[in-house]
């Protein structure tokens, strides 16, 4: 399993479980996961493995997995 971690304070921690398949969470708190289709789409869901979109890069799947946190965030009144 390779880890990609950050030193930011809130920043996103990234677990590749499998040659295709990733997990992000933040401060230990599960974000959602990105899978990726035979078709070679990056598929993006949520804490509650909601899909959130399909991307063609892994930066934009990352990003949208960030983006959709932080919305999550925003509705709940944490961020």
């Amino acid at each position: 399993m390779n880890v990609s971690t950050s030193s930011l304070a809130g920043a996103i921690t990234w677990a590749r479980i499998e040659d295709d398949f990733f997990v992000g969470s933040r401060d230990g708190e599960f974000l959602g996961f990105i899978d990726i289709e035979e078709s070679g789409k990056y598929v993006v869901c949520n804490q509650f493995s909601r899909p959130v979109g399909q991307y063609s890069e892994l930066d934009s799947a990352m990003a949208a997995l960030s983006d959709a946190s932080l919305a999550a965030l925003e509705q709940t009144g944490v961020a």
